[in-house]
């Protein structure tokens, strides 16, 4: 249950009227916004965008997807299954496929023909069709039921609804995923039909220097000049149907895809995005603020920012340790920067006095229209909550950002399930499940450099014992503390020659023959094992309670605003399903004085250019094509120069990561890659006069594909439109 807190699904949503343009929007709502979209310059109907029979545009979306969990969007753009995302997107995709005598993460690839096609090592999901269950899924319960009991019953309906849903595809079943998922916090349920691609393919992918152009320190900033995107291929059976990776499947066919548009964009044009965005939490309690600002947020950022100046220093002075440890660094530092701009913006008192006002106007239409009964405990489950939150909230969280970010203690993690099981002598549960392990050692420690983790392991052990109670730390944790008298580094270095968890050799040996005592007496080992127990048994009945509290707190506020206001088409919480978002491309004012222009060109890469720059370097050739105006059919009618990224209104957050934007055509104008920094914190509430999505111009991922890839044969297979 402890995990379940590290998502926060915090509850209050404004009670003023929504805009029209605000919101990420399930397609099955589409009918009722078509007149708007429309109003605003989209040439498609909601029929054409989503259709279960027909081909429609979402048939031309995907869900990145790895180990059944999704991480990314993307958009086919030709009818043999070739599709986009973002650089960082496919990042791990691409390190893994990295060598230093071959470092595709540095140098670029792109395949020359489909033989020269790399297996991709994901999965992508396509979205088939969505249906109401809400019937199904509530059966027997009251609004009113207590939320223990309701629980109960509504995951028993699930379980049912799921696997009658599943049955009804018949032989087909192998190749779906369906995903019954709570919308409005549990007062509507959709099933979502994914159908499993599973032989993802890369087709090519530009130079790091140019997918991460300006790195971290552009990193949610606007001017952008980043080229943020990779290509891979979707490949099926004979049947067109998904297949493990084999050498006789043949590019996928889809039933859409989108052509490419090379007229460009000017301000005020329709604007539209698809895609997968993870979470908002646009329904946030005012005490949810304070905990969020003044607490979870600057611990993660600091823990985060200490192990990230670890990774860095060793990154900058070895380019092999560079290679190994990018995506760790990218993957910790996009949250990172997030997470710090989030703790700004909602430390200002203008967030909190607005979210009070709001609470007490719900209070005051409970009372006038006597619902005390079903809605009067509201308030008082969040005050509680987030009382207990900000005693023992933190314990998950360096759970996540500590534990999980050190690579010895994922692997003791993983070895704890193992020790009851050595325990039990009649048994040879235990030895089959560590030779399974030992197995996978090589794959834990593919991203392993011994004086980093040493000294990550250092940072992790300084916050654990500075930031958190010390009743419930890990006895081991604290008895190293007072052997090393609260040296870090030293408290580091005691762990590292006590653990065979620091040293593969030593941690293969082991699980040859493993024995329960012997993984006991590790001091790693033990540190892991005893904050599991932490979590899982001291702290884990105060988290289901604190869930339970905020459980029924946003079902039963969500449930309320849904009676308050009938005829207001209200779009939920962003949940990791598919959702539109429309808008217009559009500029925007910083703060006071500084106007920022909705494009910018290839001049800003000359500007920010650093030659040999960790973040600023480029390649020769594209600095001298830049230097040339040699753009080709890729430069701006009206300038001539090369556009690289732009701005548009869009509502989107992480997820959308490698969406399309389309115009009101269902043209691809561009891939969404960022958010800006005047409102990183509009996971909480739309800001309608800053909110702005970044993306990089589809003509600037052509002319990087064409002129600095060579790779005519990819552009051939896509569809331009002039």
């Amino acid at each position: 249950m402890f995990k379940r807190i590290l998502s926060l699904l915090l509850a209050l949503s404004s009670l003023l009227s929504l805009r029209a343009d605000e919101g990420m929007w399930p397609l099955t709502l589409l009918s009722k916004i078509q007149d708007k979209m429309q109003a605003q310059g989209l040439k498609l109907t909601a029929e054409e965008i989503y259709s279960i029979n027909n081909s429609s545009a979402k048939d031309a979306v995907v869900r990145l997807m790895k180990n059944g969990r999704m991480f990314c969007s993307g958009e086919i753009i030709s009818d043999k299954g070739l599709f986009l995302t973002n650089h960082h997107c496919g990042y791990d995709a691409i390190q893994s496929l990295a060598t230093p005598q071959d470092n595709i993460l540095t140098n670029g690839f792109w395949a020359k023909s489909m033989a020269e096609e790399r297996p991709a090592g994901f999965q992508i999901g396509l979205l088939r069709k969505i249906e109401d269950v809400t019937k199904g899924v509530l059966e027997g319960t009251k609004i009113s039921d207590p939320e223990a009991d309701r629980a109960k019953i509504v995951a028993a309906n699930l379980a049912k609804v799921k696997n009658a849903l599943l049955e009804s595809l018949g032989d087909d079943k192998k190749n779906y995923v369906i995903e019954v998922t709570s919308f409005y916090n549990g007062n509507q349920f959709l099933a979502m039909f994914y159908e499993v691609y599973r032989d993802i393919r890369l087709v090519g992918t530009p130079p790091e220097n140019v997918g991460k152009f300006g790195g971290e320190t552009d990193n949610w900033r606007w001017p952008r000049h980043t080229c943020d995107f990779s290509m891979f291929r979707i490949y099926a059976n004979s049947d067109n149907k998904p297949a493990d990776f084999a050498k006789n499947n043949t590019a996928f066919k889809p039933k859409h895809h989108f052509p490419v548009s090379l007229k460009g964009v000017k301000e005020g044009d329709y604007a539209m995005t698809m895609g997968y965005p993870g979470r908002t939490t646009r329904n946030t309690y005012s005490e949810g603020i304070v905990y969020l600002s003044k607490k979870e947020r600057p611990m993660r950022v600091q823990l985060r920012r200490d192990i990230m100046d670890v990774y860095e220093t060793h990154m900058k002075a070895d380019k092999n340790v560079r290679l190994m440890y990018s995506s760790k660094l990218a993957s910790i530092g996009n949250y990172w920067n997030k997470f710090n701009g989030e703790a700004k913006e909602l430390s200002k008192p203008e967030i909190f006095a607005k979210r009070k006002n709001e609470e007490k106007a719900f209070e005051n239409w409970v009372r006038q229209n006597n619902k005390t009964e079903t809605y009067g405990t509201v308030t008082s489950l969040y005050d509680e909550a987030y009382a207990e939150l900000n005693k023992f909230g933190l314990f998950p969280v360096y759970f996540q950002d500590g534990f999980q970010n050190s690579v010895p203690m994922v692997a003791a993690m993983r070895a704890s399930g193992l020790l009851e099981m050595l325990k039990d002598k009649k048994s040879d549960k235990g030895i089959a499940m560590a030779a399974e392990y030992r197995a996978g050692i090589p794959e834990m420690y593919i991203e392993f450099n011994s004086e980093i983790e040493k000294q990550v392991l250092a940072v992790v052990f300084r916050h654990l014992l500075q930031d958190l109670n010390p009743e419930y730390l890990p006895k081991s944790l604290k008895e190293l503390a007072e052997k090393a008298k609260n040296n870090y580094t030293l408290m580091a270095e005691i762990a590292w020659k006590k653990s065979m968890f620091s040293d593969t050799t030593k941690l293969k040996k082991f699980f040859a023959k493993p024995s329960a005592k012997g993984l006991e007496k590790d001091l790693l080992f033990a540190i892991v094992n005893e904050y599991l127990t932490v979590l899982r048994t001291d702290l884990g009945p105060k988290f289901t309670e604190i869930n339970t509290k905020l459980d029924r707190a946003n079902r039963l506020f969500l449930a309320a605003k849904m009676e308050m206001e009938p005829t207001v088409t209200m779009p939920p919480d962003a949940n990791a399903t598919m959702r539109l978002s429309y808008g217009t491309i559009k500029s925007y004012e910083g703060r006071d004085a500084l106007k920022y222009n909705y494009y910018t060109t290839s001049k800003g890469i000359s500007e920010k250019y650093i030659a040999g720059d960790f973040e600023f370097d480029a390649p020769d050739k594209l600095m001298t094509l830049v230097k040339n105006k040699d753009f080709g059919q890729y430069a701006d009618p009206t300038d001539g120069d090369l556009h690289t990224c732009f701005l548009s209104d869009n509502d989107i957050t992480g997820g959308n990561s490698g969406s399309p934007v389309i115009n009101g055509n269902g043209e691809l104008i561009g891939i969404a890659f960022d958010g800006n920094w005047e409102a990183i914190a509009s996971d909480f509430g739309f800001m309608p006069s800053v909110q702005r999505t970044i993306s990089v111009d589809i003509r600037y991922v052509l002319f990087i594909v064409d002129k600095i890839g060579g790779a005519s044969n990819i552009i051939s297979e896509i569809t331009l439109k002039k």
